[in-house]
């Protein structure tokens, strides 16, 4: 029998504290359950011609709903993300936006299901479709021209015609009742914004402006029945309304209540009113705004969650290991040698001979790259405190300092030696070049989202480099292209908070055989020493182009080198070979008879030796779980363990006493969403700790990274918490963020996998271009591997078995959440899918308003040693509310979902998204909102920070709880956090893996 969950209150499947502490084994479900849904987050509706029958687009899926409520019933399925429908004139179809295939495309169905048709395919995106009273054409918006714009298809041939080009973008459009005009929004800075008309369909009819978007976001313009007005959404100062304006224009009239949260969708008109989505229901109201009722419904899913078995990394076992976190190789000009970055140190490893390690500290020491001569190795390291480039000598093995404070990353020198190219990090992203004769650092291109690793062309005239290039102003997803700029004229070095974005005269893209070109990392493009070729990274896997002079492909179709995944190219001296990573093993490419060579290279790792016996003299202890304090124990520590906790006894000794007689222990934190590198520099490792955290989880990192930052820290060269990690995103065929390969199609999954397994990662994440077919896939084959799976999705991915859903807002391909509205609601299916599933949520709520809203209300925040020490900017950098009353409304209703969640048997951990806010201070803060707004008491802030995080690690009852058995992450507090939660800001000491660091030590650069 398929077991049931029904619509959920705030505690209607068990008590809070049961189901926190309890284990996700002893919650197990069985594979299938079914959740019956009577509220929809950010939901649209589309009356029938008839006025009989409602289509809903709840949970991505086309449901029919009697006009005056009742049961659903679908007409998709879950995996296409099928919205905002509308109706043929004849009542006999559905058209909607799906995203079967990985882009947005028009769809209809029949009213009885059968009949699927797609109308628009290719790279492009087609959203918001209308269909016209006459029936032969559905109107739409879409970037297919270069920004996004309204057009209109013919039903019967698909042909289109551009109906609007204006400077921003166009979207949300709707026939007149008589077909003879289309009103539609438009949003940007231009005085274009707001509500328009066109009376006709094409680029050069007649068009005029009815309402003024007067610095709010327009959208969704609907007709009157009789087509006097026009209704539309408008989201502004904390509000989102449906207003009413005449077609002949005018000043919009509210129709909704003051705090009703309008969803930001077509309303559906009659004569006796008309139909709308808000405040999760659907909702039907007078024609002049007063009369309002509720339209029940109810839609039952299932959710098909096949137990797997969880593969967690053994924490404890010595080693050695093979070191896996070989970070940005560079081959020597004469092939011989190869340099690179593991163990946080520089390796220079001779093809066919020995290992050398050439630096041996606690800085962090990275992207190696030769001069064309060898006889010197330039590399980015924090050694003197920032991350800065240092160039060593082989003759005397010299090594200087050649930039101050400039953030270097990814360093590539010019043909003649004399100059080098690099990206800066920070805000200071962008591609800069240093004179090493003057030592002038001069920008040649800044403001580029994460450019890739610099390429010189062999005239040293250009450089090359991985950038983003984007659809349209609207979305921000796009794909990588190699982006040419021009070395010289140079311009100013651009520095410090708000410098101002800087484009290079005479830049331009190549159009390479490739959907996306590289990573934005060390992935290429990358230009032969002799200019005549071109290699890159594109669906995984390394490809050759021949190249013109000026860097354009000399050949339609680049020839691809390898089969396996493949990373960091770098061309040997002669250009003839490639050398690259493939998983964790280096390997030789012959581009000219396509010969593979694996480069032998033996080195291991050891994890550090476990510390002596620890006695921890605690005058109170928190255990992970429990609703209350222990009093005054003692705990013992043997070889990084918890070996025993026990009342107080004076005669108990130790190798180290630790005296917290009149302080608290708790588990250590566990922050379950942060970002970085290794341009972050020793500090952060430090950092983590100094604010309790010993153990971090990345769900998005650049792999070797990741994968080095986890060696080091285990293996003690460097003071670190525990890391767990995985890749770059994996995503659509549209990317963003820099580090996430784009999807060139499913067959990429395969070696996606095989690289998590080769690199070890700790789970995956997929991205919100990704289609739910392929994520589906990609679940499936994580699974296999014992690997959890997170993304920013909420449904389907809760059906098909992920384990984790990101943010309770989050980027999302539709412009819209679907877990939380525009005023930062979240309704009833939220709470039901995540309370049903347990699949956890990390909330982040710091990064949409709660930091800055806390730090703001309680800037003693600040007034740290920590703060001074690691971001005395971040006073500073902290947004202030501009108005505190919408602010902490917009917050508290954000901030309690998780404690909704929590209340129903959800799952909630915490995180920060960090760096977007300060590591570790913004830690502390998101747990103090959690409790400030979010309604969540301390206990279960605590449970979710430690031992919740920790069973959602697959490390349940190792980490994230004080007990004989567990690893000894400890830190001890100056007072109770179960009283008060600001309790976790007064960090005293930290034990990471039994290891003791006062705080004085985490401050401190050795």
């Amino acid at each position: 029998m398929t077991p049931k969950v029904g619509v959920c209150g705030t505690a209607c499947i068990g008590a809070l504290a049961l189901a926190l502490c309890m284990p996700a084994e002893a919650r197990a479900q069985s594979p299938r359950t079914e959740v019956t849904i009577s509220e929809g987050t950010n939901i649209a509706v589309a009356l029938s011609p008839d006025g009989r029958t409602l289509a809903v687009d709840l949970l991505g899926r086309i449901w029919m709903v009697p006009a005056e409520g009742g049961t659903a019933r679908a007409l998709t399925d879950p995996l296409g993300d099928a919205r905002q429908p509308t109706w043929s004139p004849d009542g006999t179809r559905i058209a909607f936006q799906a995203y079967w295939d990985g882009n947005y495309h028009l769809w209809s169905v029949a009213t009885d299901g059968s009949g699927l048709r797609q109308h628009t395919r290719g790279p492009f995106d087609h959203r918001e479709p209308h269909w016209s009273p006459g029936g032969e054409r559905i109107a739409f918006s879409s970037d297919r021209g270069g920004s996004y714009d309204v057009w209109t298809l013919v039903v019967a041939d698909g042909s289109v015609e551009r109906v609007t080009n204006g400077e921003g973008s166009e979207y949300g459009p709707a026939f007149s009742p008589t077909g003879g005009g289309i009103a539609y929004a438009a949003d940007g800075e231009t005085e274009d914004a707001g509500i328009w008309v066109v009376d006709g369909d094409d680029v050069d009819a007649p068009r005029r402006r009815v309402a003024d978007g007067d610095g709010a976001q327009v959208n969704a313009p609907a007709w009157s029945a009789g087509g006097e007005t026009l209704i539309y959404n408008a989201i502004d100062g904390g509000r989102s309304m449906l207003l009413e304006v005449s077609v002949d224009g005018g000043t919009g009239r509210m129709l909704t209540g003051e705090d009703e949260d309008a969803f930001p969708f077509r309303a559906a008109s009659t004569t006796a009113g008309f139909f709308y989505t808000g405040d999760g229901r659907i909702r039907h109201r007078a024609p002049d705004g007063g009369q309002v009722r509720d339209i029940p419904f109810t839609a039952t899913v299932a959710l098909d969650r096949e137990p797997y078995t969880r593969r967690p990394r053994d924490l404890t076992v010595p080693g050695p290991f093979p070191v896996r976190g070989l970070v940005s190789p560079s081959v020597s000009p004469d092939g011989r040698q190869i340099a690179f970055s593991a163990l946080g140190d520089l390796w220079i490893h001779t093809i066919g001979g020995a290992t050398e390690r050439i630096t041996d500290d606690r800085w962090i020491e990275t992207d190696p790259a030769w001069s064309p001569d060898g006889s010197r190795l330039a590399f980015s390291s924090d050694r003197d405190g920032t991350v800065d480039l240092y160039i060593r000598h082989a003759d005397d093995r010299r090594i200087e300092r050649v930039t101050e404070g400039a953030g270097v990353t990814m360093a590539s020198w010019s043909p003649d030696g004399t100059r080098i190219a690099f990206t800066g990090s920070g805000y200071q992203v962008g591609v800069n070049v240093l004179d090493l004769a003057t030592g002038s650092v001069r920008v040649v291109r800044s403001g580029l989202n994460g450019a890739g690793r610099p390429s010189w062309s062999p005239d040293g005239r250009s450089i090359v480099v991985s950038a983003h290039w984007r659809y349209s102003e609207r979305f921000r997803e796009g794909v990588n292209r190699a982006l040419v700029l021009p070395a010289a004229p140079l311009l100013p070095a651009a520095s410090g908070w708000g410098a101002v974005w800087q484009q290079q005269v005479g830049e331009r893209f190549l159009d390479l055989p490739a959907l996306s070109v590289g990573t934005r990392g060390t992935d290429g493009p990358v230009r032969s020493p002799d200019g005549r070729w071109m290699t890159y990274v594109s669906d995984g896997v390394l490809w050759v182009v021949p190249t013109e002079a000026d860097g354009d492909p000399a050949a339609p179709v680049a020839r691809r080198l390898t089969n396996d995944a493949a990373a960091d190219p770098t061309w040997t001296g002669d250009s003839r070979s490639v050398v690259h990573l493939s998983g964790a093993r280096l390997r030789r490419v012959d581009i000219m008879d396509g010969r593979i060579d694996e480069i032998a290279l033996e080195l291991d790792w050891r994890r550090a030796e476990s510390p002596g016996s620890v006695l921890i003299r605690a005058g109170a202890l928190w255990d992970g779980r429990a609703d209350d304090l222990r009093r005054d124990v003692d705990i013992v520590l043997e070889g990084g363990r918890i070996a025993e906790i026990a009342s107080r006894d004076p005669s108990r000794t130790a190798d180290r006493v630790v005296d917290a007689t009149g302080e608290v222990v708790i588990p250590g934190l566990i922050e379950m969403h942060a970002h970085g590198g290794l341009s972050g520099g020793e500090q952060s490792g430090r950092i983590w700790l100094a604010y309790g955290a010993t153990s971090v989880r990345c769900p998005a990192c650049d792999p070797y990274e990741i994968a080095e930052a986890r060696e080091a820290g285990e293996s003690g060269k460097r003071i670190a918490p525990r890391w767990f990690g995985t890749g770059g995103t994996i995503d659509g065929s549209r990317i963003y963020y820099p580090g996430a390969p784009a999807l060139g199609g499913s067959a990429q999954v395969e070696l996606e996998m095989a690289q998590a397994r080769d690199l070890g990662y700790d789970l995956v994440k997929t991205y919100v271009r990704l289609s739910d077919p392929v994520q589906k896939r990609v679940v499936a084959d994580a699974h296999a591997l014992g690997l959890p799976v997170t993304s920013h999705e909420l449904y389907p991915a809760v059906a098909f078995g992920a384990d984790g859903v990101e943010h309770v807002r989050g980027t999302s391909r539709r412009g819209y959440s679907t877990k939380v509205s525009e005023l930062s609601r979240s309704y009833g299916d939220v709470v039901d899918l995540l309370a049903a599933s347990v699949m956890t949520i990390t909330p982040t709520i710091g990064i949409y308003g709660a930091y800055g809203l806390l730090t703001t209300e309680d800037p003693s925040l600040f007034d740290d040693p920590r703060v001074e020490t690691f971001f005395s900017w971040a006073p500073v950098a902290a947004r202030a509310p501009a108005d505190l009353t919408v602010a902490r409304r917009l917050v508290e209703d954000m901030a309690s979902l998780p404690q909704r969640v929590a209340a129903a048997g959800g799952r909630v951990v915490v995180g920060t998204d960090a760096p977007i806010n300060p590591p570790g201070l913004s830690l502390q803060a998101e747990m103090e909102a959690l409790v400030r707004y979010g309604g969540m008491s301390p206990v279960d802030v605590l449970r979710s920070t430690t031992s919740v995080s920790a069973d959602a690690l697959g490390y349940g009852g190792v980490l994230g709880v004080v007990e004989p058995g567990a690893l000894a992450d400890l830190v001890v507090i100056g007072g109770d956090p179960l009283s008060d939660i600001r309790a976790v800001r007064e960090v005293r000491t930290v034990i990471q893996a039994g290891r003791v660091y006062e705080m004085e030590r985490l401050l401190r650069r050795e």
